[in-house]
């Protein structure tokens, strides 16, 4: 590992590879990446819309070879409830996104080379040496977040590759804004797919510089490829609160899946965003309370478990008893059993041990 004093562009510039995910338009012209919805098309030297993956002497490049931020921490931190309950998990991230989100959380470096962020520098690192740090510190999964994680897949399936070889679930936290291409290029070495849905209209993804319409459909993808899939909605005042828009969601996801857990995460004032104040708790009891009256089995109120605690806790969808407790994500009991409720022995979709359980239906 080696900390370096370039530039950052500079020396993301030096430290990319030549990228997989792309097309040639027309033989010897222009290229189109597939590594995220925005499809960009590349004639001449220029990055792409997410400010990592660029063109030189008409070649396309992708990040790889290093990480911005790595951290063990536990696997609930990362908005993952189903996922090995109290287990470690190595959380790695990168530099660049293909969205804009003026209340990102991970902006500094998510949108480093936008806003030219100062004192950021990449650590650069192989595959082997970071999936090592994983198992000499008794993690069980291993999760690219931070940033968006797969607009640099070709680093995160080469890191997720040896993660498998070593016997760790591996996971994207991903804003989802991506290609049924990307998808099938992870799946063999991806378990789960984290995803965020940021609203319910095409008019919220714009202001975010996206699209609403890619990001449903890599939920119904994922889930269509066996991937264990958690979705994330952060409610934000005058933006993403809309009760009717919640509503909306909550339709959506049990139409794909009513197993699938939806986490109503609240907002909290940063960013460009400073302007609005955090979530009422009442509007996320009310939008859990939503989520379960459309038919969702698990729904979750995050980013306020020590005021909500009694909405992060897993319950069995029959007989509603309380199979994993948590506080502040932390779990701090599970009692799955097989992957089943002990006490009435309904299936807990997710994965507890070994393969993912699809949802009960």
């Amino acid at each position: 590992m080696e900390r370096v004093s370039l530039p950052l562009a500079s020396e993301l510039s030096d430290l990319a590879r030549p990228a997989e995910l792309f097309t040639a338009r027309t033989e010897g012209a222009a290229l189109r990446c597939t590594a995220c919805a925005h499809r960009c098309v590349f004639e001449g030297d220029r990055a792409g819309a997410c400010g990592v993956r660029f063109t030189r002497g008409g070649v396309l490049y992708a990040p790889g070879g290093y990480v911005a931020r790595r951290y063990v921490r536990n696997v609930e931190t990362n908005t993952l409830y189903h996922v090995r309950p109290g287990a470690k998990a190595l959380t790695f991230g990168m530099y660049g996104c293909d969205l804009r989100c003026g209340y990102c959380h991970n902006w500094k470096l998510s949108q480093a080379l936008r806003e030219g962020v100062e004192g950021e520098r990449p650590v650069r690192m192989d595959a082997r040496a970071l999936v090592d740090e994983a198992v000499g510190a008794g993690c069980e999964v291993m999760c690219a977040a931070y940033n968006e994680p797969l607009i640099a897949a070709e680093w995160v399936r080469e890191v997720f590759t040896e993660a498998k070889a070593r016997g760790l679930v591996t996971a994207v936290i991903t804003d989802g804004h991506t290609t049924p291409e990307v998808l099938a290029y992870v799946r063999p070495v991806l378990d789960v797919f984290r995803v965020d849905l940021k609203g319910a209209r095409a008019e919220q993804y714009k202001a975010l510089g996206g699209r609403r319409e890619p990001v449903v459909a890599a939920i119904r993808e994922a889930k269509r490829l066996g991937l264990w899939v958690e979705v994330v909605t952060l409610v934000v005042p005058a933006f993403a609160d809309d009760p009717s828009d919640l509503r909306a969601i909550a339709k959506e996801l049990v139409a794909i899946d009513p197993g699938i857990p939806w986490h109503l995460n609240a907002f909290v004032p940063r960013f460009k965003m400073t302007d609005r104040p955090r979530t009422a708790i009442a509007a996320l009891v009310s939008a859990v309370g939503m989520g379960y009256a459309r038919g969702l089995q698990y729904v979750y109120a995050s980013n306020v478990a020590r005021e909500l605690t009694e909405l992060s806790h897993t319950r069995c969808a029959s007989c509603r008893e309380i199979v994993v407790e948590r506080f502040d994500y932390a779990t701090v009991t599970s009692r799955v059993t097989e992957g089943a409720c002990p006490s009435c022995r309904t299936p807990v979709p997710g994965i507890f041990t070994g393969a993912p359980r699809t949802s009960a239906t």
